[in-house]
């Protein structure tokens, strides 16, 4: 079969969890003999609104890395859920390479012409969800301060999120923000789209608040559109149902992983009681300001024990600085930077947990499989797609989403209790690999023909 790959970013630029899923299924089916390209957003910040692109290849995988100018839209925001010329260069494309099966990874930066331009072309079209983008301007369901979306919100609630991104850095506005965002929680419905019209006019942002509203109409359209949604969670599937989106055919599909990078010898350190681990990024709805805080607690009571985290760093933004100040006169705490993804296996067999603090809704972290498939138990939060991999005290342990005492407080048990560890080692069951996995995809492609 002849399929494209579509996702917002792709290696080597970029290795978060979605570009890691779609290198991995690529590779895999194209060591089952399918032809596989893949397109990828390179920049939407370069040249005109009109994309162009170059291509290379990537370990055997020919890449279109497009840029565009995102910034000279007449609506940036709208052009974020449908960009036309996006979806033209689209349309062009497929009618040059006519491939079997169109498959999408997230509808972050692709937007909704991407698969209407699909739908135009005839080509069946399968999305992998890999966040809540269509659900959330903002991804992650995350509002600004920190706190979860938890269910479906009126559009201005969004506005307000949408705001804040821009002015959260007063502290006037963030309690503005959030107590109009409480204003509105505690009104009817008439009165809601009363008083939010009134606010909206005021602050001139009524056009906003149709947008909010249109791009969720639209997207629920789209998504019925395609031939098949996939979601590596039964979480995600969940909170897609809450939000009202109804696809025509919903998928769940475990991601697989390649077992080879997990073979070897674990290492052994006598010296450390405790060797603690983070792999990821380095942003504020990760929590990593959590696990810092709650290891200091215990490395106070332990101060052998010890914590890595790996990942690019730099003091680039505001987040990073206070992560690197937070652990500059704590000798036991390493940033050690990224690693090839290749070597994941070898980084995993050097710690004895994996600790996932996020704020957000995880779907299904690429870290906690990992940790899984190297049989290393791991420590998260109670909270979305980890609580489904994580299961408290049989292959790991679970804390209060956001609550350092709670973290501190199951670190403090793997030092506490000695027959701990190898009891939750011995819970994890092996995980899917990518060659399940492709299976399975591909006998969703043929189901298409």
């Amino acid at each position: 079969m002849k399929i494209l790959l579509m996702i917002h970013h792709f290696p080597p630029d970029y290795h978060a969890g979605a570009e890691q899923y779609a290198y991995r299924i690529a590779q895999g089916l194209r060591r089952q003999g399918h032809a596989i390209e893949v397109a990828c957003i390179k920049s939407i910040t370069e040249g005109t609104l009109i994309p162009s692109h170059t291509t290379d290849v990537y370990n055997g995988l020919p890449v279109h890395r497009l840029r565009f100018d995102l910034r000279q839209a007449p609506n940036p925001f709208e052009w974020s859920f449908r960009n036309p010329e996006l979806g033209h260069w689209l349309t062009l494309f497929l009618q040059r390479t006519r491939p079997d099966v169109v498959h999408l990874n997230s509808g972050y930066l692709l937007g909704g012409t991407v698969p209407e331009a699909a739908f135009a072309c005839h080509v069946p079209t399968v999305l992998t969800l890999h966040d809540y983008w269509f659900m959330c301007p903002l991804i992650t369901l995350l509002r600004t301060d920190e706190t979860i979306c938890e269910r479906p919100v009126p559009p201005a609630h969004c506005t307000w999120c949408l705001l804040s991104q821009y002015r959260c850095d007063r502290l006037s506005d963030k309690w503005l923000c959030r107590h109009l965002r409480d204003v509105f929680a505690g009104l009817n419905r008439s009165e809601r789209m009363s008083t939010s019209g009134a606010i909206a006019k005021a602050l001139g942002i009524a056009p906003h608040l149709e947008l909010i509203a249109e791009r969720k109409r639209y997207l629920k359209q789209v998504l019925a559109g395609l031939d098949a949604v996939i979601s590596p969670s039964r979480f995600l599937i969940h909170k897609m149902e809450q939000y009202g989106f109804q696809p025509r055919q919903m998928v769940y599909l475990p991601f697989g992983l390649d077992p080879a990078y997990f073979s070897g010898p674990r290492s052994s350190n006598p010296s450390a009681p405790l060797r603690l681990g983070y792999m990821g990024q380095f942003a504020p709805h990760k929590g990593v300001h959590l696990l810092l805080a709650a290891f200091k607690q215990v490395a106070r009571r332990s101060p052998s024990c010890r914590l890595t985290l790996y990942g690019q760093i730099s003091t680039a933004t505001r987040y990073e600085r206070r992560l690197l100040q937070t652990a500059h006169d704590a000798p036991s705490i390493t940033f050690a930077g990224p690693y090839p993804n290749e070597q994941v296996g070898q980084v995993l067999n050097g710690l004895d947990a994996v600790v996932v603090p996020s704020l957000w809704y995880e779907n299904r972290p690429t870290v906690i499989v990992e940790a899984h498939a190297a049989r290393v138990p791991v420590v998260a939060a109670r909270l979305g797609g980890m609580a489904e991999l994580v299961r408290h005290d049989e292959n790991g342990l679970l804390f209060k989403p956001g609550n350092v005492e709670s973290l501190a407080a199951q670190l403090q048990r793997l030092l506490d209790e000695p027959t701990l560890l190898s009891r939750l080692r011995s819970g994890i069951q092996p995980v899917p690999t990518i060659e399940q996995e492709t299976a399975t995809l591909v006998s969703l492609y043929e189901s298409f023909s």
